[in-house]
């Protein structure tokens, strides 16, 4: 039996021989598709077709259809749409779950361009030549239109899943607890356990993919992966502390110890301010977007730098820049974290106050991002601020436990929870914090 990729050229080949060889690959096909690991609803339409037009090959075969150059296209366009079904088959059967998922649209448009080719191939042949009943050519005729008209589409599972994660890669400030939610998202689609170690074994996989992918030398798709990894390693079950730890040491050491000067380029010239959502006129230049919209609802209708007149219905989003300056703040902002420990040491009364303005700046960029609430746990903050309970002083002492507060509040970072404890322990045991004094932070950090 010649299996249908040993084919290597319709036309050496007698056409009956050719038919037998590709309704053999329509019935391997429609066997492997039982086992595909996503898409089953798709390949299973796909299937359906391919089991209605087995039997019109086999009876075919059985005329004297000669080998005229419509039949030879029509084997042809068969014979490699029939390969192709195949190879998806079998990359939907043993590549990774999460790989397959991001690439759900991908193989729902090959579906549907094998599919409908095959109608095309269906429609290469003579009918009206051959002797045929009118009952078989009506039915070709039925397959060929509801196989032209076939549409295979993402879920809306999967549609919800691929939209938060170019949203989450667009915005790039998405935090872990929204990482933590597509992975579950992720798991839940394509039915695979959301234990932690389920999940950071598919993770892996999904990673080695994209390794993969490198290797084919297919550039374009591992860069747009290695995208969607950057965002789903902030997940907890996407990395271990140990590894969170060590990038992050990584990164912030490449970074130095003094934060940078913004660039000119960073302010808006109408607020004078560093821009949040810079938007570019029709002028060519960029400004904050409330900025801009204020100076046009005032009438203004020339460009406040250029004098040239502005399209109104022209505001698109500088995402570089703004790109840009997200890093620039990001990496200001994990530099002032680190810097911050040292001063939390104190010996002296007149530090106090030193200590107490930096705590209030780390209350404040904790309050702020999550990231920056994991980025003062892996700086192992928490010790000191423990240590810092049991200061003379009650506002330090009320301050830091406030700080420990809203790190647990939303952390299950094992530094946290193992800290926890001692937080109790040592809380109770200083006499100078009342149960009163903890009971009132307590609230008015709820309400914070």
């Amino acid at each position: 039996m010649m299996a249908l990729d040993m084919v290597t050229s319709v036309s050496s080949v007698p056409a009956a021989e050719c038919l037998s060889q590709i309704v053999e690959g329509m019935v391997e096909v429609v066997s492997a598709a039982n086992n595909v690991l996503i898409k089953k609803d798709s390949f299973t339409e796909l299937s359906g077709y391919l089991e209605r037009i087995a039997p019109v090959l086999k009876e075919l075969n059985k005329k004297d259809i000669g080998c005229s150059g419509s039949i030879n296209n029509a084997i042809g366009i068969l014979n490699q749409e029939i390969k192709a079904a195949k190879q998806l088959t079998a990359d939907c059967t043993k590549r990774n779950k999460v790989y397959l998922l991001m690439n759900c649209r991908t193989i729902t448009k090959s579906l549907e361009d094998i599919t409908r080719e095959i109608s095309r191939a269906l429609g290469l042949i003579p009918l009206a030549n051959l002797d045929l009943s009118t009952g078989l050519i009506k039915e070709i005729e039925k397959l060929r239109d509801s196989m032209q008209r076939a549409e295979f589409k993402a879920a809306i599972a999967e549609e919800e899943i691929l939209a938060k994660i170019e949203s989450g890669i667009q915005e790039r400030n998405v935090d872990r607890s929204y990482a933590n939610k597509i992975l579950a998202h992720i798991a839940e689609a394509v039915g695979i356990s959301t234990e932690r170690s389920a999940l950071k074994k598919e993770f892996e996989e999904f990673k080695s993919e994209i390794e993969n992918a490198r290797l084919r030398k297919d550039q374009a798709e591992a860069i747009q992966m290695d995208q969607i990894i950057a965002l789903l390693e902030r997940a907890d079950a996407a990395s271990s502390s140990k590894e969170k730890e060590i990038k992050y040491s990584t990164k912030r050491k490449s970074l130095g110890s003094q934060p940078l000067e913004p660039l000119q380029s960073f302010y808006c010239p109408i607020t004078r301010d560093v821009m949040v959502d810079p938007v570019e006129t029709s002028s060519g230049q960029t400004f904050e977007r409330s900025a801009i919209e204020k100076w046009l609802a005032d009438g203004h209708e020339m460009c406040p730098l250029t004098m040239t007149p502005l399209d109104t219905s022209i505001l698109r989003p500088n995402k570089t820049l703004r790109e840009s300056i997200e890093e620039w703040k990001d990496r200001n902002t994990m530099i002032t974290i680190a810097s911050m420990k040292s001063k939390l040491v104190y010996q002296e009364q007149e530090e106090e106050e030193e200590v107490l303005r930096c705590l209030e700046q780390l209350e404040d960029l904790c309050e702020q991002r999550e990231q920056h609430r994991e980025w003062v746990i892996l700086e192992n903050y928490i010790p000191l601020f423990i240590q810092l309970l049991g200061a003379k002083n009650r506002d330090i002492r009320n301050r830091a436990l406030v700080v420990l507060l809203i790190l647990a509040k939303d952390s299950d970072h094992a530094k946290v929870l193992q800290n926890l404890f001692d937080l109790l322990w040592r809380v109770l045991s200083f006499s100078v914090i009342s149960i009163s004094d903890i009971l009132g932070i307590i609230f008015a950090t709820a309400f914070y």
